[in-house]
């Protein structure tokens, strides 16, 4: 209780000393990237349920509920698949939607007690193609509950003792969502707070995570980590009152470095709980896709059988 305590609270004071960043498209919290994935495969199944919560730009609240099942085959071979959903509001109205259904399989390599390896290759599917409207009116990206794109998803882990080093890598496949926000089309104050978004084109990411497990003992874990995301290029978007080429957005490419930590406790063989959280240290200058996120918190509830 009292390690819930500290966590919670650290989580709270953090979320009012940083302003932006996160930026995580979806691939650090699927397959082995995840930073409480469990490399022993002690279970058959699991369902986990994710309410997962967050402030994002001009300080709009995102509730993004998820649904995820793993299924144990043997000591090699896991399958996850993950639904999500996604809810938004502040000052351009309210958003509800379909997220995206995630895929993957993680191969545990055979390889001595102290260093575990393994890989994971993955789909994230859309839901919705980023074209969530407020009556007539289009909104931006953070409202969106995709990035409207098919993404490639490819993941590296190596574990020893209490340390961990993830690797991934998410590269969109279809390119061009369906979002149509442009700020001068809604004409209000507040909308020329958000970046265009119009026919947005998202270049995709790596990810580089440096884990500690803080506490392991059989029924409570407390991991901590440091997440770096590197977006590989400008994202684009198109304004026809300009140029119908895709125009650059500067600033749109770069790092973003976050804090993590997540705490677990088996209550029995068959539940589990915990709670994780994050916040950013450093940013990119500009994430018109809408990932931004001042600080995020998320409660779990995981079932095994």
């Amino acid at each position: 209780m009292k390690c819930f305590l500290n966590f919670c609270l650290a989580i709270l004071i953090s979320s009012n000393l940083f302003s932006q960043g996160c930026s995580d498209a979806g691939f650090c919290s699927i397959g082995n990237i995840q930073s409480n994935k469990d490399d022993t495969l002690k279970v058959k199944n699991k369902w986990s349920v994710f309410l997962t919560n967050g402030i994002g730009d001009q300080g709009v609240y995102v509730f993004t509920p998820g649904i995820q099942y793993e299924h144990i085959v043997d000591s090699n071979w896991s399958f996850q698949s993950k639904f999500t959903a996604n809810y938004a509001s502040v000052d351009l109205g309210n958003a509800v939607g379909l997220g995206d259904l995630f895929l993957s399989t993680t191969y545990l390599l055979k390889t001595d007690k102290k260093l575990k390896n393994s890989f994971t290759i993955g789909a994230k599917l859309p839901l919705n193609l980023g074209d969530i409207r407020n009556g007539d009116k289009p909104l931006p990206m953070i409202y969106q509950s995709s990035l409207g794109t098919i993404d490639l998803i490819v993941g590296y882990k190596a574990a020893l003792k209490r340390f961990a080093l993830n690797l991934a890598w998410q590269q969109p496949l279809t390119g061009i969502n369906r979002n149509t926000f442009l700020p001068e089309y809604v004409n209000t104050p507040e909308a020329f707070e958000y970046p265009s978004s119009n026919d947005f084109k998202r270049k995709g990411d790596v990810l580089l995570r440096i884990g500690y497990q803080l506490i392991a003992k059989k029924r409570l874990n407390w991991n901590t980590s440091i997440l770096s995301i590197y977006h590989l290029g400008e994202d684009t978007y198109v304004n026809g009152n300009v140029s119908n080429s895709p125009i650059n957005i500067a600033g749109s490419a770069g790092l973003t470095v976050n804090i993590t930590s997540m705490l677990l406790y088996t209550i029995n063989k068959s539940i589990t709980i915990g709670i994780s959280g994050g916040f950013p240290i450093i940013v990119r200058d500009v994430r018109p896709d809408g990932l931004t996120r001042a600080f995020s918190i998320s409660p779990e509830l995981s079932i095994n059988f």
